[in-house]
């Protein structure tokens, strides 16, 4: 996984003793067809081609030996429409926000309205 540009600079001010930002209220995951990348302009997000309601919220378990997991399923629900996802992104907002980290599928999946 590879964290965001935003992210690395906010650590990096909580590094040198400068504000952090406060904590998002939720975390949500987005899905990608392409790359997000570091800036998070890369890529195309599909979410919303899939999912009407667009991104998905998302809650962690607690941090063990420095890995962190989702604790529960992230369901997209039935699609809306079609595409190919190659990526995921974890933003600090259900739209728009700020890219906090990103990484690439296992394998491309191939989404179709219904599935």
């Amino acid at each position: 996984m590879s964290l965001s540009n935003y992210l690395e600079s906010q650590i990096l001010n909580w590094v040198k003793g400068t504000t952090f930002a406060s904590a998002p209220a939720a975390i949500y995951v987005g899905l990608f067809n392409g790359d997000p990348g570091e800036a998070g302009s890369g890529g195309t997000e599909v979410t919303t081609t899939i999912r009407v309601a667009g991104r998905q919220s998302v809650a962690f378990g607690s941090i063990v030996s420095g890995v962190i997991a989702n604790s529960g399923v992230v369901d997209f629900g039935l699609a809306a429409g079609g595409a190919t996802v190659t990526h995921f992104g974890i933003f600090d907002a259900a739209s728009a926000g700020n890219l906090l980290a990103s990484a690439a599928l296992t394998a491309p999946r191939t989404v179709v309205a219904g599935n």
